[in-house]
């Protein structure tokens, strides 16, 4: 019995830990959108080095290295080698669905979801719960 409290202990920390930093997937999400990852990559039509990305889309490398790091580690883009010492970054089927005029793009979907016009009624939520609606005959 003792075995089994301990995991269920351990799901619920890993449980928190998700909901504490399940924001972070979302954000980064949108922020690839914005500097328009997929759509860099799709418009030169096979992966594409960082240093070629960092190019295309004016981006400092280091930072978008820990980007992309981020995206593939989630599978959004996957790393395919190019050459015999270099990796580009290709698509993923999760990633055509960031491609702003893709066919089956989500980009707009996931830009509205991530406002502040959507996220911030979140923030008082147990407020709105709390009070008590008053109402007029």
């Amino acid at each position: 019995m003792g075995d089994v409290k301990l995991r269920e202990d351990g799901g619920a920390e890993v449980d928190i830990w998700n909901y504490v930093f399940g924001y972070v997937k979302m954000a980064v999400a949108k922020c690839a959108i914005e500097l328009g990852i997929a759509d860099a990559i799709e418009s030169h039509g096979c992966p594409r080095t960082l240093s070629e990305l960092s190019s295309t889309l004016g981006c400092e490398p280091s930072r978008l290295y820990r980007i992309m790091r981020f995206l593939v580690h989630c599978q959004i883009f996957k790393e395919e080698p190019i050459s015999q010492d270099s990796i580009g970054y290709a698509l993923t089927p999760l990633s055509r669905r960031l491609v702003r005029d893709g066919e089956k793009s989500m980009a707009a979907f996931i830009m509205l979801e991530s406002s502040p016009v959507m996220l911030v009624p979140g923030h008082s939520l147990s407020a709105r719960v709390l009070k008590k609606r008053e109402f007029t005959v």
